[in-house]
């Protein structure tokens, strides 16, 4: 017997289970085979208990799906002679519906409609029997109803399922899941659309007394209760004994704390049922009962307590409690004692989250503090709603602060890593460009040019004390000693050095200021930079004769090529000796330069004076000469 217990346990579990996946399965050809299955366990539960009414009935259902109507017949003729249930009726109507038997599926929707007069489900469905039976068009609004129902009825399946689904997505993901915060989201998600069928529904037929059942749960659960409200009032208008609609009611009461009133909605629910029918609804009223009775006791403690401790006291505990804190002479163990002595005190929820506070501060330690507020929720049996937000709000609070202190601490390891990377990184390229320099300046690559570029980089390198040495060997090799170590002083005086660091400037000045000491690598590529110099201010005096010489060719004035050429340094007085040369040695030029000697002396006697002249011929002779000039005609015009 105990054995035939256990399987038949065994058996109720799995056709639960298959009942609920069938429901849930999409696929027509899996959903046959977990029907096979769900029919082969039904038969083996029955045999163990053959007269259970609920087992038959879901073998009638099992055999419908499987479109074996004879046997679903069978089963559902021989529990309709011994229980008339909504359950039974209803499946020997889709049996007869499907079998084309359409007066034997009205006569049974009729029967249901004697046991469910309001039920509009039961309406629509005799009227589509109606119209198949006569064979004239179904009304499209009620085929579109029907459609919109099942969604509906999909719908709320499906929750629980699809809250399943994603957290084990999560967790294969490795990422933490909130099975409630989910399965909240999926309630908002679901109940919202629900809500849009619901309201569709009812634009085709308002007195829908189903749909805006359905739209007063979807407004309930995706928290719009006053809308809900309104929707109950409009429902118990068509029907005032719907108990949907004052469950609902009374559920809306609760929240809002009107106890006394859910109290009589839900003996309003129980005098519309018939006695022992209706359990929920009075196991409710019993804790309904037993709240208003603890609150009448609360209230009477309240008020004992009123008279010594007050929210000013609760505050002035706190404060001292903070102070103790600050000034260190309080322990892990003083707090547990003072969340124990803080329940004296009204508003012990506030009390409760500014102590744990307190301890997760001295302990580091955040999950303690959600564990504690998690608990007093589960605990707590006189939690308000207002309370109950208020705990909720700090947990989800300090999760979030768990988790931007663990992206904190990411981020400042990961920080950490990058700038020794990049340091590491840096002085890799710093040691780079060192020996770049110093193979440059050997080669005798870095000229007066574009040093001031390489010294700009080499101040930014991090160390700086090598850098301070290798600029003011540019300076000495490139320059001389003078410059370099004036530039050494003016480093040394401006840089905060290490002693090491200052310890080797020293070493570097005294070698500087030491004109007797040369060591040889330095005089050797010193040597080179001076030999280059040489080549290059001869190379530059050549480039710069042919083209001062080709101005010349161009019958350009003196001025002309002097200011063609200054940016380059070239001075007024070479371009001037190179042009007497030029003429010293062209015949024609020598007999323009004489003509040009008449226009001068020209200009000196109509009142020039001879600086005036110079800039009227352009510097094309010398001003000594054009001075020569106006004093020889002074003269001879004093003799005359």
């Amino acid at each position: 017997m105990e054995v035939n217990e256990k399987n038949f346990k065994i058996y109720k579990s799995i056709i639960f289970r298959l009942n609920k996946e069938q429901q849930l399965e999409k696929n027509s050809e899996k959903r046959k085979s977990i029907n096979l299955e769900l029919k082969d366990n039904i038969e083996k539960a029955l045999e163990i208990l053959p007269n259970d009414i609920n087992l038959r009935t879901n073998l009638m259902y099992a055999y419908i799906r499987l479109n074996d109507l004879n046997k679903a017949r069978a089963v559902g003729e021989e529990l309709i002679s011994a229980y008339k249930t909504e359950e039974i009726i209803n499946g020997l109507s889709i049996i007869e519906e499907k079998s084309g038997n359409y007066d034997k599926a009205i006569e049974y929707m009729k029967l249901l409609l004697e046991l469910k007069p309001n039920n509009q489900k039961y309406v629509d469905e005799l009227e589509i029997l109606e119209c198949k039976k006569q064979n004239i068009p179904i009304d499209g609004n009620l085929i579109k109803k029907k459609e919109l129902y099942k969604k509906i009825a999909s719908l709320e399946r499906s929750i629980l399922t699809e809250t399943e689904k994603q957290q084990g997505i999560l967790e294969r993901q490795g990422i933490n899941s909130n099975k409630q915060k989910i399965l909240q989201e999926n309630y908002l998600k679901i109940f919202q659309q629900i809500k849009e069928m619901a309201e569709s529904i009812l634009l085709m037929y308002p007195r829908e007394i189903i749909a805006r059942e359905k739209l007063v749960k979807a407004l309930y659960n995706i928290g719009e209760e006053k809308q809900a409200e309104i929707e109950i009032k409009d429902l118990l208008n068509i029907d005032n004994k719907d108990e949907i609609a004052l469950w609902y009611l009374s559920k809306i009461q609760r929240d809002n704390g009107k106890i006394e009133k859910e109290k009589e909605t839900l003996e309003r629910i129980l005098n519309n049922s018939k006695r022992g029918t209706n359990i929920k609804a009075q196991k409710r009223l019993e804790r309904v009962n037993n709240l208003i009775e603890e609150r009448k006791i609360k209230n009477q403690l309240e008020q004992e307590k009123q008279k010594s401790y007050t929210e000013e006291s609760r505050i002035e505990f706190i404060d001292k409690i903070q102070k103790d804190f600050l000034h260190g002479i309080l322990t892990k163990d003083d707090i547990s004692k003072k969340i124990e002595e803080a329940r004296k005190y009204p508003n012990f929820d506030k009390s409760l989250i500014e102590l744990l506070n307190i301890k997760a501060m001295m302990t580091e330690d955040k999950i303690e503090k959600i564990n504690a507020l998690n608990k007093y929720i589960d605990t707590e049996e006189t939690l308000t709603k207002e309370s109950y937000r208020r705990v909720i709000s700090e947990i989800s609070k300090t999760r979030e602060d768990i988790k931007n202190d663990k992206k904190v601490e990411d981020y400042l390891n990961k920080k950490e890593q990058l700038e020794k990377e990049k340091r590491q990184t840096r002085a890799k390229e710093e040691r780079k460009y060192y020996r770049e320099t110093i193979q440059k300046l050997s080669r005798g690559e870095i000229t007066r040019e574009n040093l001031q570029e390489v010294i700009k980089k080499l101040e930014t390198f991090n160390d700086i004390g090598k850098s301070i040495f290798l600029i003011t060997k540019l300076y000495e090799i490139i320059y001389d000693r003078n410059v370099a170590y004036t530039n050494l002083a003016k480093y040394t005086s401006l840089l905060n050095l290490s002693k090491e660091q200052r310890r080797e400037i020293a070493d570097l000045q005294k070698m500087l200021t030491d004109n007797d000491r040369q060591f040889g690598k330095t005089k050797r590529i010193k040597r080179i930079y001076q030999k280059n110099e040489r080549k290059k201010q001869k190379y530059n005096k050549k480039v710069q004769k042919e083209e001062i010489e080709q101005y010349i060719r161009q019958n350009k004035t003196t001025k002309q090529i002097y200011n063609l050429l200054k940016y380059k340094g070239i001075t007024l007085k070479y371009i001037t000796r190179l042009k007497n040369n030029y003429i010293k040695n062209n015949p024609q030029k020598q007999q323009e330069y004489l003509q040009l000697e008449e226009d001068v002396k020209a200009l000196l006697k109509g009142g020039y004076s001879s600086s005036e002249t110079y800039e009227i011929i352009e510097y094309d002779m010398p001003l000594y000469k054009i001075k020569e000039l106006e004093r020889q005609i002074k003269q001879k015009e004093v003799e005359l």
